[in-house]
């Protein structure tokens, strides 16, 4: 059977509806279905992490009798904590999904936003979740952030998929994305991408942020998730 591609509710239906006509295009069978709704529309990502997790778990159901013995690309804008995809990935599993794939409209968050979007720390953001996990000949290349090469790319989503319990995570390169905007990149904040942050306390506080995250990455994180 042929895949479906679900959109998250409120805020992956542009991009869902685009990837189906993309597949269509080139050939690809899928099918266009929504089978994750939102059982209320209170937002999810702010708050502490338990509180949030309590309530992705009530705000998200599926529909058992679309998505068994189906495979399930999940389509969103963004992937930030990655909380809220491992907890709809297992409902799909759950539900008898054989597999969940995720594609994302955006380029890998790396960088907190202070301007009002409830993410203070870099630490709480999946890219730097799965670059700790990373050997240290690896992270070098994953810390050019927008400029990192598409084999970087590729790990960090490998690394995150596994993480969340997907098959895969494909997201929008950085280079697409500003392909897109063309023209019109004026006055718009790139910095959830790039860690360049627009105002100089923000810059100050995002450097005190990577500084000592970095001194705190382990050696060898194989070694320290072994101990």
């Amino acid at each position: 059977m042929p895949p479906i591609v679900s959109s998250m509710p409120k805020t992956g239906g542009p991009y869902a509806d685009g990837l189906f006509d993309s597949l269509a295009e080139q050939g690809v069978l899928a099918e266009r279905s929504d089978v994750v709704a939102a059982q209320f529309l209170e937002r999810t990502l702010l708050g502490r992490p338990k509180a949030r997790q309590s309530r992705i778990a009530q705000k998200y159901l599926v529909s058992d009798s679309a998505v068994a013995k189906r495979t399930i690309i999940v389509v969103d804008e963004a992937l930030i904590r990655g909380d809220t995809s491992q907890a709809v990935t297992m409902m799909l599993l759950a539900a008898g999904a054989e597999a969940v794939h995720w594609a994302i409209g955006s380029p890998p968050i790396v960088a907190p936003h202070y301007y009002g979007m409830g993410i203070d720390t870099l630490d709480e953001l999946a890219f730097w979740q799965a670059l700790k996990r990373l050997p240290p000949e690896l992270r070098a290349q994953s810390l050019r952030f927008h400029r990192m090469d598409p084999p970087a790319l590729k790990i960090i989503e490998s690394n995150i998929a596994t993480a969340i319990q997907a098959a895969t995570i494909t997201y929008l390169p950085f280079r697409a994305l500003v392909s897109i905007l063309a023209n019109r990149l004026e006055g718009i904040d790139l910095s959830p991408f790039t860690l360049e942050m627009p105002t100089p306390a923000g810059r100050q506080r995002a450097d005190r942020n990577l500084k000592a995250l970095l001194a705190a990455l382990p050696v060898n994180p194989r070694l320290r998730s072994a101990s």
